[in-house]
């Protein structure tokens, strides 16, 4: 079998090309790099330096023949599409358009969409939200996520398997702890190094929090089950921000307090994923509780 992964040198990419390479899949990565990092890639992956809408890709997809595409490639910060939605739609819209076209040019007949659940819904009618609830995003990242799942559907041939899952928080090793959207990273680092730590509103704004390798273990079951259709991906549980401040403050030993800034526009208060039907369809629950997740994520921090 041979796989496509876009976003493959990123967080969350990158270990799924791992675990696909485990099992014995080759594995093309596409990546430009502009989030990702070389040092995430094992050695035995194919690896294209390549923008996803780059003409060059569909020459490569058809040299390559995979069975199955894995969307990663993403703009992934709520904050940035709020700034700049334009280059937010044009990365998570046009993009995902330009590569979605290149696979079925090239024959691929299996697709995994990472798309958003934290930021699909909107403020919640109701928790946990499962996948009948009603979208509504309040940022343009949202927006954008939910838009390319619509194309996926509705320009796929009926030939064609496709899933997309509706990802929660996640966090874990290999997160970026310079970026904008992993609080997890972003808190543990500084930590880490002795800064300040700013939380955004009050703190009790909630998420739903899950451990990176069970995310890839959702993709593994897509892609061996073949179930098709939209599904929450998350722990199905629902965690403070001063609740993930104080856990890693006890595991780092952190005795500063935080200092509490304006809420960001375009962030939910409350969310958290109904699990159900990722639990009914793909036979698969997140393993990783939180505390140990934490830990592992400390811990790979401490030794970069």
């Amino acid at each position: 079998m041979k796989a496509v992964l876009t976003g493959g040198a990123g967080f969350i990419g990158s270990h799924i090309a791992d675990d696909l390479i485990d099992k014995g899949v080759e594995v093309l990565v596409i990546d430009d790099l502009s989030s990702g990092s070389l040092s995430n890639l094992s050695k035995r992956v194919e690896f294209l330096n390549l923008n996803i809408a780059d003409r060059k890709l569909s020459d490569g997809l058809k040299n390559f023949k995979a069975d199955m595409l894995i969307h990663c490639a993403a703009q992934a910060s709520v904050s940035h599409s709020i700034h700049a939605p334009a280059f937010d739609a044009e990365v998570n819209i046009l993009n995902g358009l330009k590569i979605m076209n290149y696979a079925m040019e090239s024959g691929v007949g299996s697709y995994v969409y990472l798309n958003t659940g934290g930021a699909l819904y909107g403020e919640p009618q109701y928790l946990p939200c499962d996948e009948q609830h009603p979208i509504n995003p309040i940022s343009p990242y949202g927006l954008s996520k939910w838009t390319l799942e619509n194309y996926f559907d509705l320009l796929l041939p009926a030939s064609a398997k496709f899933t997309s899952l509706r990802l929660a928080n996640v966090y874990g090793p290999r997160q970026d702890p310079g970026g904008e959207a992993g609080v997890v990273a972003i808190f543990a680092q500084k930590m880490l190094n002795g800064e300040d730590i700013k939380i955004f509103g009050d703190g009790d704004q909630s998420r739903d929090f899950v451990y990176v390798k069970d995310v890839v273990a959702s993709v593994i079951a897509a892609l061996e089950t073949g179930v098709q259709g939209h599904i929450n991906i998350g722990s199905g549980e629902q965690t403070s921000v001063n609740q993930i401040f104080e856990h890693l403050s006890s595991e780092i030993g952190y005795t500063t307090p935080p200092i509490y800034e304006s809420e960001r526009e375009g962030d939910v208060r409350h969310i958290y994923l109904s699990i159900e039907k990722a639990k009914e369809d793909l036979g698969w629950t997140a393993k990783m509780n939180l505390e140990e997740g934490l830990k592992q994520t400390v811990n790979i921090l401490r030794h970069r």
